[in-house]
């Protein structure tokens, strides 16, 4: 699986503003091919290899700083809707519904992540349900992330009570994952 390289520019930028001081040891701790691709330019444009590129650099934040491989992902998700939402998208965020908001990201999240099938299958007022297909259990980092980067958006629209869950099983013999969105 690949990803677009407008979601790999996150993660050093994460890594540099809540760990400043850490960078370097966090770099030199990744594999070769990982430290390849986040120390030289990234191509926003161009597609990267999941693993290399966002998977293992977030095992090695877990490693580093939280010994948490789910709370080290949904903190560098939330950390990357906050770059992704700002300026004129932070204004439309405050000005939609978590509903609205969430039917767009299947869309969205789907322009990040190639091959992907990812929809929206349950849509109520305080309530979405999206189902990630073909996502491997090695992708269980990216399930986290986007969980995390959903969490800030749902409170830059002023949502209380958010609670999200991320379920993974097997349809069909595939991989899916479920995210159950609900607020108050």
């Amino acid at each position: 699986m690949e990803i677009k390289g407008t979601a790999v520019t996150s993660t050093p930028k994460f890594v540099k503003i809540k760990f400043g001081d850490r960078f370097d040891e966090w770099i030199n701790s990744l594999p070769e091919e990982s430290k390849k691709i986040l120390t030289s330019p990234i191509d926003v444009s161009a597609w990267y290899p999941l693993t290399e590129a966002v998977i293992i650099p977030t095992e090695k934040i877990s490693e580093l700083f939280y010994n948490d491989p789910k709370k080290a992902a949904w903190e560098a998700g939330k950390f990357s809707a906050d770059i992704a939402l700002k300026g004129i998208y932070k204004i439309f965020i405050r000005i939609s519904s978590p509903s609205f908001i969430l039917s767009r990201a299947g869309n969205i999240f789907s322009t990040y992540y190639k091959p992907s099938d990812i929809k929206v299958v349950e849509n109520l007022s305080k309530k979405v349900v999206m189902e990630f297909d073909d996502f491997v259990e090695s992708d269980r980092l990216i399930m986290y992330r986007i969980a995390g980067w959903i969490e800030r958006a749902l409170e830059m629209t002023n949502c209380s009570g958010i609670n999200i869950d991320v379920a993974h099983s097997l349809s069909e013999g595939k991989p899916l994952t479920t995210i159950t969105i609900e607020w108050a």
